[in-house]
């Protein structure tokens, strides 16, 4: 008989993007579990937004709390699979890397829940996008690292993916099926608002694979007023290329964020999302999300209904589809509908059956209000 226990692991704590939310958020949903992780780093990702409770640490901590966490990629997979789960009979591994190299019991169940197999080890044209150099030095350890996944994904009792696009991931990646069940994005904590700042709006984690350079590029070209809220290793260049209509603010907090949402003329998401947490959230907001048309973005969006897409990740693409949000208003209810989909009772009850259907028992007891905040990017 399961005694209703659950181990929640994370790969890493180190920086507050839309999977360490929905860890959060995972967290407070399931009170009991055993909650651990390989580094957390909590000035950079408080506890409050990952669902208030400590996070038990691998041996990677002492030295990942002063080096950068790329620089001990290759511990990373020995880490995860160190962490000590004890005798939790359920393990849910959130997982973007290596999270799911974690070692349950033998009787255990290990469902994980796949935001997307790491992007460094199976998506390489993209991540290395400019850096050839760097793919060449690292590819003996990439080879090792992606033999070493496969071997974890293998352990794996059951894959549920965040998107449809992610599942055909996992089965082209891993050779797995998987259950989709879309993240959760809290819908009360956004409010539709009647005021307009004029301005179209970036709100993402700075780093390349976001192409925050090509939503400043096409409001350069159209001469459109861009407000980029968020932090990463780009801050700086993204601000040399910034043109006289473009304001790259940094890091707000949570407050500016939701306000800033909800008064936009549009969301513009340039990057291939895997799900698209903040493209949920525009429309939550009511306020139209302008998402290239790849990953998970045609999942949320229906095209001059729903939002806006658009098919080439050029400036003339992304600011001609910026162009028909300024130009055309969409129903506010219509937006607001859209993003009730993937609302915390929806995902509770979706998450609840995905558990159910591998295991003898869901992880109990699941349905308590998130309370992770959600701004702070």
């Amino acid at each position: 008989m399961r005694t209703g226990r659950t181990a929640l692991v994370h790969d890493y704590m180190t920086q507050l993007g839309g999977a360490e939310r929905v860890a959060g958020i995972l967290a407070n949903e399931i009170p009991d579990a055993r909650l651990l992780t390989s580094v957390h780093l909590p000035a950079e990702v408080p506890l409050r937004f990952i669902g208030g409770r400590a996070w038990q640490t691998s041996f990677l901590q002492p030295v990942g709390s002063r080096l950068p966490l790329k620089t001990l990629l290759p511990l990373l997979p020995a880490a995860l699979a160190s962490l000590d789960v004890g005798d939790r009979d359920l393990v849910i591994s959130s997982s973007s890397a290596f999270a799911h190299h974690v070692r349950a019991a033998q009787d255990a169940t290990h469902v994980c829940f796949c935001a997307t197999p790491a992007h460094f080890l199976w998506g390489q044209d993209e991540y290395f996008r400019g850096r050839p150099a760097l793919r060449r030095l690292l590819a003996p350890l990439l080879r090792r690292l992606r033999g070493l996944d496969l071997e974890a994904a293998a352990r794996v009792d059951a894959y549920i993916a965040i998107s449809r696009h992610i599942a055909r991931r996992i089965e082209a990646v891993y050779g797995r099926k998987s259950r989709v069940v879309y993240p959760p994005v809290d819908v009360a904590r956004f409010r539709p608002s009647h005021e307009r700042s004029g301005r179209f709006l970036v709100v993402s984690r700075l780093v390349r694979t976001k192409h925050v350079d090509l939503a400043i590029e096409a409001a350069n070209r159209f001469e459109l007023p861009l407000d980029v809220i968020g932090k990463g290793p780009e801050i700086e260049l993204l601000r040399t290329l910034a043109g006289p209509s473009v304001r790259v603010h940094g890091w707000q907090p949570d407050d500016v964020v939701r306000r800033a949402l909800a008064e936009c003329t549009a969301v513009v998401i340039a990057g291939e999302e895997d799900f698209g947490l903040v493209t949920a959230e525009a429309q939550a907001s009511g306020r139209p999300p302008v998402a290239f048309a790849g990953g998970g973005a045609p999942e949320i969006i229906e095209d001059g209904v729903t939002g806006y897409l658009f098919h080439a990740q050029t400036p003339a693409a992304l600011g001609e589809a910026m162009l028909r949000a300024r130009e055309r208003e969409l129903a506010t209810a219509d937006l607001v509908g859209s993003a009730a989909r993937f609302d915390l009772p929806v995902f509770r009850q979706a998450f609840r059956e995905a558990i159910e259907a591998v295991s003898d028992r869901p992880p109990a007891p699941i349905g308590a209000r998130s309370g992770i905040e959600v701004g702070g990017r």
